[in-house]
């Protein structure tokens, strides 16, 4: 039938859907199904008042992005060209990040220029910004925190039913575009534009993530939260292969409370089995009901200073699902055993019960490998240095294997009780968090082989291989910075030799901040990793397969590797329409939880610097010594110890110029500011609401 709708475009390039059922001899369903399938492959545009765009000579889809200054540009999805611009006079009602069928005209000029024929999806609903003063004093006015809705006026419909006062943070309702005005309703006043805690969720409902649940979920979370049912064959069939009995523990941060994963490890003949338990989500958590469809949209937790914003209710997250000590829990499970190089010799994959034996925090397993204290039983602390003997195989044979290891250095916010913040330190990590990250990757390799070597549908964490220009260009940096790599230029081309470079620069540089902020640019020239249904390994991790496995309590893409894992190897369902279910599924859903990672770290980065802001208020007009941690064309970007950043705008370095071929600020005496570079600076300004902080020279 595809094809036969497809025809039509040939006769009419837009039609309604009342004529095109007209004119072909299917019923309504059938139609709509497949020209979903067809709008999902951007091969039409389908309006809400059933106006169909067919794609191709005249029409094209893309997404639109709006400036301040009122203009915008338009993406092709079927396309990798540049984008088109948009006049203001052709937005024809669109909004930033609106879906849109537009036209393309040559200009005089031979430029292009795009103008918006029709919306076919509007993803933006809503807005989060603050009341203003208006410059005359008389009013007051919502300003959007976010770029391309500045220059609209606004026009709040239900402003009686409030009562409002400069600073408040507010979250509306899009009703309406028209003539450059935007009609909102407002919804929710949340907090004062001061606060940074205020701030915080304001920036959460910034980026599409709710910090509430709704009603349905909430029933469905204390429909399904309920005590083990022994009678259920689902249960039954665990017991042959129960933990129960085993010294199962958990370690996490001390303030954690969704205790995803535990581990036991004991010597076998020849080497080590590890056992990695994971909370079995997939049992309380249903494909399609009202939890599911929430987590997949929601696509992870998200955690933002002190709030944790959890992909599923505190009921499962906190509760029937984490691993709490000394309760039975359900769990999913990969066993492996190690020879003594940290091979691999066997693997299995499994569903079970367990019952963790201690609920461990990092801090206090750091403190018994340092000082070899504990005030555990003997049991446990045996496990745990048999644990420390296997961390430390494992670690030596993903280090040969080229696993690029480095460590980025992260701030830890600090709030008071009234979340405030009172201090920012750059966060430790010790060889127990360590151990759980290689035990993690170990669990997570196993169960993408298991399934790889099956050749069945699944969903993988991919990580591609750096490009050459990239690769290139990074080495180019670390040349100028005065880093001698040693290595050929054919090896500086070769990915495998990344960990070569990131060796000598440990050896070079011997200030941990410079090497740090030196390391960080190789982020940069890195490909992004991305949850895909083909599997292309993971390059950073030196994986020929991997997956997310480890963490179904915050990660969407782990809840669904449970459910195939389960479905494949304990059900043994696998039937073509099945499976050809699950590679639709895993294309769709890997589209969302991508994108909602992406917003989880945006999200993340926003409430750092206003956190940071708002710590170094109390700061302005101290003296303190950073790392240059980027020079740009505007200005030289300072990192502090404690990881906080601040700008030095090219306005407070007059006499220099910014060389973009070695990317260093220099002056006519040739002293110059380069990456890496220790600098004494002042704090001129912190400011929460532009979450923004400026340095000048000391």
């Amino acid at each position: 039938m595809k094809n036969i709708i497809l025809s039509q475009g040939e006769k009419k390039e837009k039609i309604h859907l009342n004529d095109l059922l007209k004119k072909i001899s299917a019923d309504h369903e059938s139609v709509t199904t497949v020209l979903k399938e067809l709008q999902e492959e951007h091969l039409i545009g389908w309006t809400k008042e059933n106006v169909i765009y067919f794609v191709g000579k005249t029409y094209k889809l893309g997404s639109i992005k709006i400036n301040d200054k009122g203009f915008g540009f338009v993406k092709e999805f079927n396309s990798d060209d540049e984008d088109f611009f948009v006049p203001p006079n052709a937005l024809h009602g669109a909004i930033t990040s609106d879906e849109v069928i537009f036209t393309v005209q040559k200009e005089n000029d031979d430029r292009f220029k795009a103008t918006i024929e029709d919306i076919t999806l509007r993803s933006k609903t809503s807005l989060v910004g603050e009341i203003v003063k208006s410059k005359d004093g008389r009013f007051l006015d919502f300003i959007p925190n976010e770029p391309g809705f500045k220059n609209y006026r606004i026009v709040m419909v239900n402003l009686k039913d409030y009562t409002l006062k400069e600073d408040l943070i507010l979250k509306v309702k899009l009703l309406d575009v028209r003539d450059r005005k935007l009609f909102v309703r407002i919804q929710k006043v949340i907090g004062d534009a001061n606060k940074a805690i205020d701030r915080i969720i304001s920036i959460a409902y910034e980026y599409d993530i709710k910090p509430e649940f709704n009603k349905l979920t909430i029933e469905n979370a204390n429909e399904v939260a309920k005590p083990i049912d022994y009678n259920d064959f689902k249960i039954k069939r665990r017991l042959a292969n129960s933990l129960v009995d085993k010294n199962l523990v958990t370690i996490d941060g001390v303030d954690s409370k969704d205790l995803d994963d535990a581990i036991y490890v004991e010597k076998i003949q020849g080497g080590y089995k590890l056992i990695v338990a994971i909370a079995d989500v997939s049992y309380y958590v249903t494909p399609f009901s009202p939890l599911d469809n929430t987590a997949l949209f929601r696509g992870n937790s998200v955690y933002l200073a002190n709030k944790v914003i959890p992909m599923l209710p505190e009921k499962l997250s906190n509760g029937v699902c984490s691993l709490n000590p000394n309760e039975e829990k359900l769990c999913m499970v990969a066993e492996i055993d190690f020879d003594l190089n940290g091979k691999v010799i066997s693997k299995k994959v499994y569903e079970s019960i367990m019952v963790s034996k201690a609920r461990l925090t990092y801090k206090e397993v750091n403190e018994l490998y340092k000082n070899n204290q504990s005030t555990r039983s003997k049991e446990i602390i045996e496990m745990l240095m048999t644990a420390k003997e296997l961390h430390q195989i494992i670690d030596n044979e993903r280090s040969k294997r080229g696993a690029i290891e480095f460590e980025i250095a992260e701030p830890k916010i600090i709030l008071d009780k009234d979340s405030n913040v009172i201090e920012i330190a750059k966060r430790d990590r010790g060889i127990s968090e360590k151990l759980i990250e290689n035990f993690m990757v170990s669990a997570n390799e196993c169960v993408a082989s298991v399934i790889f070597n099956k050749e069945l549908p699944f969903l993988y964490r991919n990580h591609d291989v750096p490009k050459e220009e990239n690769l290139i260009e990074w080495h180019s940096i670390l040349r100028a910075l005065g880093i001698n790599v040693k290595l050929s230029d054919l090896d500086k081309i070769n990915p495998k030799t990344i960990k070569d470079a990131l060796q000598q620069i440990e050896e070079q540089i011997k200030d941990s901040t410079e090497r740090d902020v030196i390391n960080v640019t190789l982020l940069k020239f890195m490909e992004k990793a991305a949850y895909e249904l083909e599997n292309i390994g993971h390059f950073g991790l030196a994986s020929n397969c991997y997956t997310h496995f480890t963490s179904p309590i915050r990660r969407y893409s782990d809840l669904i590797v449970h459910r195939y894992l389960k479905q494949y190897l304990v059900d043994k369902d696998l039937r073509d329409f099945k499976l050809e279910q699950n590679e639709k599924f895993v294309l769709k859903a890997c589209s969302i939880i991508n994108d909602t990672e992406k917003k989880a770290v945006s999200a993340e980065r926003e409430v750092n610097k206003v956190c940071m802001a708002e710590y170094m208020q109390s700061k302005i007009g101290q003296e303190f010594e950073g790392i240059i941690a980027a020079v740009l064309k505007f200005g030289i970007f300072v990192q502090l110890d404690n990881c906080v950043e601040g700008l030095i705008h090219i306005s407070e370095l007059p006499e220099f110029t910014f060389d973009d071929k070695t990317s260093i600020m220099v002056n006519k005496q040739n002293k110059i500011f380069r990456l890496g570079q220790k600098i004494k600076i002042k704090v001129k300004n912190a400011d929460v609401k532009k979450r923004i902080i400026d340095f000048v020279l000391a």
